[in-house]
């Protein structure tokens, strides 16, 4: 209607202009004035400039990715597509809505942000009392067929992005950050507590007719000091495990030391019974060695003996004992029985006579 109104004043501006303007002309021109055809002429531009307005207010062009709700006089009835829509001029009004994702988007510095939609990083606190800053982004889109109740409850893109994405979104990272440690949250661990909202949200914008496409904590901000006390409590665990380590390494190299001891000792005592062993394996192989020559010169010695009697004939026993003989006679002793022995002749042989000394004659 306001349309309309706007369009009705403008076209009689414009007629009242010209029905001024081809007076003024006339009265110049020192020609007579007809008022009736003057007004006319005013009346009928007037009218063509209002059915130019119309002709182009009759229809609209919905882009792609886009959806355009029609209200007529502040109802709804009908949902444009994509493409050329007609509509009655200054009497039909649309309401268009993106269908592609759109982003809002929290940061330090909204300025920079290239998000459809940008703010400020949320403050909050953890479950143990620390300060902290959460900047998050969110990709949603509105679906094409709750566009009329999104109109009638929500209103406008921006609208819905105000009442619904960005309130939800910061009370629910405000809230729900604050089930967590600190220190559960600055590891970087921030999987679940991602999840968590997202859950929320995905549920809110489901009654609201929007789908969540994507949430993520993009980053949790500290305090400077609490920065600074878990850097000084990571530096005293680095020394701790440092000098754990250095324990563990004199433990290391004691007991290497030990082991090399050990091995050293057992080294020299497998020598040791090396060589007792190769002694008594030389030994060994020395009295088996000559137990086999006595063996074999005995063998020979036997052989020789058999060979020896084989050749021997009593005549040849005579002959032998008459080339051994020295002379003397073999000594007999008779015992008291009666009986003699021949004795070896050099066993009782008698010591030859020592001389009696040659007496000194006197002078």
């Amino acid at each position: 209607m306001a349309q309309l109104i706007s369009a009705i004043m403008f076209a009689t501006l414009i007629g009242i202009l010209v029905i001024l303007f081809l007076g003024v002309v006339l009265a110049r021109t020192g020609k007579k004035i007809n008022a009736r055809t003057t007004i006319l002429s005013g009346v009928a531009v007037a009218l063509i400039i209002f059915m130019s307005l119309a002709i182009v207010n009759s229809y609209t062009v919905v882009e792609a990715g886009s959806v355009a709700v029609v209200k007529r006089f502040g109802q709804v009835v009908a949902v444009f597509e994509p493409g050329l829509n007609w509509k009655i001029p200054f009497i039909d009004q649309t309401v268009v809505y993106r269908t592609q994702e759109i982003v809002y988007e929290t940061s330090d510095n909204p300025d920079i942000s290239n998000a459809d939609y940008t703010d400020y990083q949320v403050d909050t606190a953890t479950s143990d009392g620390q300060q902290i800053t959460a900047r998050y982004t969110v990709r949603f889109r509105i679906r094409p067929q709750e566009a009329a109740n999104i109109v009638n409850d929500l209103g406008t893109e921006p609208e819905v992005v105000e009442k619904v994405v960005k309130q939800n979104s910061r009370v629910w990272v405000r809230t729900l950050l604050r089930n967590y440690t600190a220190s559960q949250l600055y590891s970087g661990d921030i999987r679940e507590a991602q999840e968590s909202i997202e859950e929320q949200l995905r549920k809110d914008f489901e009654q609201e007719g929007l789908d969540l496409v994507f949430f993520g904590l993009r980053q949790i901000g500290f305090t400077d000091a609490y920065k600074q006390a878990v850097e000084n409590k990571q530096i005293e665990a680095e020394n701790i495990i440092t000098r754990k380590n250095q324990a563990e390494q004199a433990k290391y190299e004691k007991e290497r030391a030990i082991t090399q001891a050990e091995a050293e000792a057992e080294k020299q005592r497998l020598e040791r019974i090396g060589v007792a062993q190769g002694e008594a394996e030389s030994i060994k192989l020395k009295a088996q060695a000559e137990a086999e020559a006595t063996l074999t010169k005995a063998k020979a010695q036997a052989e020789a003996n058999e060979l020896l009697s084989k050749s021997l004939t009593p005549e040849l026993i005579n002959w032998q004992a008459v080339l051994q003989w020295t002379g003397q006679y073999p000594t007999v002793y008779t015992t008291n029985g009666g009986q003699q022995m021949i004795l070896p002749g050099d066993l009782f042989n008698a010591p030859a006579a020592t001389p009696a000394p040659t007496p000194t004659p006197a002078p």
